[in-house]
């Protein structure tokens, strides 16, 4: 049970340590075992590798950068701790499958390749409640279309642009 605690303050310290240095050493040295013993127990309760995990976690902190700022790329790459923007990018693009300037870009926001934070114990969910609404009138347009899977992305825009013309 204390390796657990252990592992799961560590989870918890590379959340709020993503722009910080995080090293295998300066992970090992919080925890207070010794890195290759460390890496075992992470692997052990998790499942998952120490040093991929904080990367992979780094990585997708500044996937949601820059998807959601306009921060430059050097700048990310800085802030989450990589030697260069090349480095970054090379990372980036093996992780994300693309580029970071071409993953800003892209329409759709895929999740292929976000690392979520892992969780050891499952907080309770919260207690649902059921609510009934009054009922109402809703108004509005139904529109069908029929494509391929490799025709959605531009179908999707295609119908967006239509109803927007439709709306003005």
């Amino acid at each position: 049970m204390h390796q657990q605690q252990v592992i799961e303050q560590l989870l918890a310290w590379i959340e709020q340590s993503l722009d910080q240095p995080l090293t295998l050493d300066d992970i090992a040295a919080k925890s207070g075992y010794s890195k290759w013993h460390l890496q075992r127990m992470f692997k052990q309760h998790t499942g998952h590798i120490l040093g991929t995990y904080a990367r992979r976690r780094r990585l997708t902190a500044a996937a949601r950068e820059l998807r959601l700022t306009g921060t430059s790329v050097a700048c990310i790459a800085d802030t989450y701790q990589f030697d260069s923007q090349q480095t970054f990018t090379r990372c980036f693009r093996k992780q994300f499958g693309l580029p970071p300037a071409s993953y800003r870009r892209s329409q759709d926001w895929s999740s292929y390749g976000l690392q979520p934070p892992l969780r050891l114990t499952e907080a309770p969910l919260p207690q649902a409640d059921i609510v009934t609404l009054p009922a109402m009138q809703l108004v509005g347009h139904t529109q069908r279309r029929h494509c391929t899977l490799g025709q959605l992305a531009a179908s999707k825009c295609e119908l967006r642009r239509h109803a927007w013309r439709q709306l003005l």
